[in-house]
């Protein structure tokens, strides 16, 4: 029985946070979809818990500030469009999922 319940203990730390922002509109300028499932919206950056991803979340809506400007990889360069006003709607969608959200699911 022990080792059982080591291995859910192993499994509930290997769930993390994303922020996650959706897609860019691609028939209303300067906006983004919404409403497109989970599965197609953009990690920008993974974090160890809910607070620490709700507390950058906060951040970057209080102040407008397009997510994309937290990626340390470069993986996202593509998606910078130098675009105010895209930039504040991704920042007031984007949104904290759980790493192993089943909206996910299909998420390559």
């Amino acid at each position: 029985m022990g080792h059982r319940k080591s291995r859910h203990v192993v499994a509930l730390a290997l769930v993390g946070w994303y922020l996650m922002m959706p897609p860019d509109s691609a028939k209303v300028p300067h906006s983004v979809d919404s409403d497109v499932p989970l599965s197609r919206w953009i990690v920008v950056a993974s974090f160890d818990t809910q607070e620490n991803c709700e507390g950058v979340l906060a951040g970057i809506q209080s102040k407008e500030q397009d997510p994309i400007s937290l990626d340390r990889t470069g993986k996202l360069a593509r998606f910078q469009k130098h675009d105010e006003a895209l930039g504040k709607a991704r920042a007031v969608n984007a949104a904290c999922v759980e790493s192993d959200d089943f909206r996910l699911q299909g998420k390559k």
